[in-house]
């Protein structure tokens, strides 16, 4: 049982005690070593009406007394059931969806390592957007999905650059390639990049920004399903902002001008691989876009509400020590 829960109890059975105890102080009879001794003609003195008054007085703050008890003890009993209610907490998101999309074929794995490294970069200075991966070649397999917890992101990303480098533990058996070969052909950059913005989830109902951050030298080895351009149009047809990055510009080649054209046609923008200007174009194009309204289901809480109960009881007990310095029990 959690202990959190019995405290209220502890703190009400221990009120209920004292108030008690104080009350029974009040009541009963105080034994005396000294009883004194019988006087005569007593009855005379009582009779005296300032003696009738006194005692009077007495008896009506005995009675307050036990009054002030029996309250701060129902008081404190209710206290111990520990009112509540339910308090539904609503959080607005206004976060973003980015897909890593990267060409894993043969002409890019040499550079594929680096670009990983350009993609923790711009992960470490994004907040609270989620990120997903996809790696292809021929086919193209989802690396990770999206998520906002950026500890697996960085653990998913840091194990694909590891095999990329040759540099996995003796204890990781991960194939980076898996799943990308499933096809003929190599590079298919039309078919990789649709496949990424198909990733991201409720493309007609989500209003949250969209962004893909694709790494291909669009060497294009093989028939494709979609074209370049063609996946290009998918990304404008559904809202997403595609950015390039080409580790291969040799500066005005077709491949090139092809790709840029693409990219920048959805909004997005093209970039050679430069970690000194890369990174932070991309991450100020992507805060730039307006993040998009989320409305985050409501956080249901069950809350104590004693209210003011506790300083009644306080109050009460108080009153009740008052009462007793003030007749001197």
């Amino acid at each position: 049982m959690d202990v959190t829960l019995l405290w209220p109890w502890v703190v009400a059975a221990a009120a209920v005690v004292a108030v008690a105890l104080a009350a029974l102080g009040l009541v009963l009879p105080r034994r005396r070593r000294d009883r004194g001794l019988p006087v005569a003609h007593v009855d005379r003195m009582t009779g005296l009406a300032v003696f009738r008054g006194a005692l009077l007085r007495y008896r009506a703050w005995i009675a307050g007394a036990l009054v002030a008890a029996l309250a701060g003890a129902i008081v404190a009993g209710v206290i111990g059931s520990r009112p509540s209610g339910v308090h539904a907490n609503q959080e607005d998101d206004y976060k973003r969806d980015i897909v890593l999309c990267l060409d894993v074929s043969g002409s890019m794995v040499d550079v594929d390592a680096e670009i990983l490294g350009v993609y923790q970069q711009i992960a470490s200075e994004l907040d609270g957007e989620r990120i997903g991966m996809r790696v292809w070649d021929a086919s193209s397999v989802m690396a990770f999905p999206l998520t906002s917890d950026y500890d697996y992101i960085a653990g998913q990303l840091g194990r694909y650059q590891r095999a990329l480098n040759g540099q996995l533990g003796p204890d990781e058996q991960f194939n980076y390639l898996a799943g990308t070969t499933n096809g003929l052909g190599a590079s298919l950059v039309g078919d990789g990049l649709a496949s990424c913005v198909l990733d991201f989830a409720d493309l007609e109902a989500s209003e949250r920004p969209r962004s893909i951050i694709l790494a291909t030298d669009n060497m294009v080895n093989g028939q494709q399903i979609f074209s370049l351009p063609q996946a290009g149009q998918l990304a404008v047809d559904h809202e997403v902002r595609v950015y390039a990055i080409n580790p291969f510009d040799w500066g005005g080649d077709p491949a090139s001008n092809e790709l840029r054209e693409v990219s920048e046609g959805t909004g997005g923008a093209y970039f050679p691989l430069d970690f000194a200007q890369t990174v932070p174009q991309i991450v100020d194009r992507i805060n730039a876009i307006e993040a998009g309204y989320i409305e985050t289901p409501p956080q249901i809480q069950l809350v104590d509400r004693p209210g003011a109960m506790p300083l009644v009881v306080l109050v009460l007990t108080a009153i009740v020590c008052a009462i007793a310095w003030r007749v001197r029990l």
